[in-house]
């Protein structure tokens, strides 16, 4: 099926060749020759400079090799360029450029690969359409394809993973054979291993894990501006109510009636006591009663799981109003409650109780 294409590609590539070479030869005898004359030039568009250079060379052409066994395997395959010492040493593939000592020294059948920096996708053998820019690039890619990485040891233990973009110093380090990630800053998406599908910007990443965005420092960054995002750039709300009197005794959780406005889906009610969370995060609940006139001066606290988190807030004067504000840790599948303590609540007629539920991060 890629045929054609690559018919189409030859053809782009030695048209303007043949073009040149004509222009160049008509120069040749209008003007004087240059003295001494430039040396290094062979038949078929090849240039080849250095011990060894091109030394196995048969019927390939367009290949450029500068340096201590440059091109050194390279028969039949063209349009290859090496320039730095035992660049593409061992090399029998097509279209590939290397510039840099030791730059895709070992790769053999590899196509389309440009590697331009010391030590540049040395291991690379039958790896296709990487591109490594910088110090020790794709290092040890051997059969991954279609990488890029940009910047000193970006994607250095990278063997097979195919498709992944590191932009950055050390970025996406250790990956072996992940797909299809994205890694942009210093170390972004170093400690990603064999996971996929991963985006890092600014963010070192954890290891093994596959699916999931990760953007910034928890430890540094403590703002964030996006456009677009509704809400602050809540992860997640849930708003709920309750109408009507009742008294909740102690160990009651208090209900909250109605139907909830809920954006996003890390936050779901269980029941009119009961909300759930199916995300691991950092939530947030601020809630508000108002109570009774003959109600006793009771307390509520926010449960997880049975347990309490945060403040108890304790009523001071019956029909005033209870409210506070928790924030905590929470993990996917976990239940949140606010749990009546000390003596029972009565609460006023009419709306009387206010839930909001946050995923903050």
């Amino acid at each position: 099926m890629k045929k054609p294409l690559k018919i189409l590609t030859t053809t782009l590539l030695l048209t303007p060749l043949v073009l040149a070479c004509f222009a160049f030869s008509q120069m040749a005898h209008a003007e004087s020759d240059v003295s001494p004359p430039p040396d290094g030039g062979y038949p078929g568009f090849t240039t080849a400079e250095g011990q060894n250079a091109l030394k196995s060379l048969t019927s390939g052409f367009g290949n450029s090799a500068f340096g201590w066994y440059s091109l050194f395997s390279v028969t039949s395959a063209s349009y290859n360029t090496g320039l730095g010492a035992g660049t593409l040493a061992l090399n029998t593939g097509e279209a590939n450029t290397a510039t840099g000592v030791a730059a895709l020294i070992l790769n053999t059948a590899g196509t389309r690969n440009t590697a331009n920096g010391a030590g540049a996708m040395v291991f690379n053998s039958a790896g296709n359409d990487n591109t490594g820019v910088g110090y020790f690039t794709l290092y040890n890619n051997d059969t991954g394809n279609s990488n890029s990485a940009v910047g000193s040891d970006t994607l250095i233990s990278n063997i097979s993973g195919d498709c992944n973009v590191a932009v950055g110093e050390s970025a996406l380090l250790a990956n072996t054979t992940g797909d299809n990630n994205i890694a942009v800053g210093c170390d972004a998406g170093s400690q990603a291993t064999t996971g996929s599908n991963n985006i890092y910007i600014g963010n070192i990443g954890v290891a093994g894990e596959s699916d999931t965005i990760r953007i910034g420092d928890p430890a540094i960054h403590t703002k964030a501006f996006v456009a677009g995002i509704p809400a602050g750039g809540l992860a997640a709300i849930l708003f709920d109510y309750n109408n009507g009197t009742i008294v909740i005794g102690v160990g009651g959780a208090v209900p909250f009636n109605q139907a909830p406005l809920i954006a996003g889906t890390a936050i779901s009610k269980t029941n009119d006591t009961t909300f759930t969370v199916n995300f691991d995060g950092i939530y947030r609940a601020s809630y508000t009663l108002r109570t009774a006139l003959l109600s006793l001066l009771g307390s509520v606290r926010v449960q997880v799981n049975g347990v309490g988190v945060g403040p108890t807030a304790g009523l001071i004067l019956a029909g005033g109003p209870l409210s506070d504000q928790v924030t905590f840790q929470a993990n996917a599948g976990d239940t949140v409650q606010l749990v009546v303590s000390g003596a029972a609540l009565t609460l006023a007629s009419g709306d009387n109780a206010t839930i909001n539920l946050d995923k903050i991060q």
